[in-house]
């Protein structure tokens, strides 16, 4: 990018890289909760667990047409 301060340029790609790594952390940290959460229930029978795990699956794939419906 000419015109540009090569030292400003860096220190926004640091910014930006910084705030993806964030982001990253914070959606895994979300969905491990959300598994944990189901790991921890006291299920009865595979039967429940299979289900309860199909729940989990299906909240991601729902959140993944979300991003994709919108651009990212």
């Amino acid at each position: 990018m000419d015109g540009l301060d090569p030292k400003l340029l860096n220190k926004l790609k640091q910014k930006v890289q910084r705030e993806l790594a964030e982001k990253e952390k914070e959606t895994i940290e979300y969905w491990m909760n959300e598994l944990l959460k189901v790991y921890q229930k006291n299920h009865q029978t595979l039967a429940e667990f299979k289900a309860e795990i199909r729940s989990f699956i299906d909240k991601m794939k729902n959140r993944l047409e979300v991003l994709k419906t919108r651009g990212y």
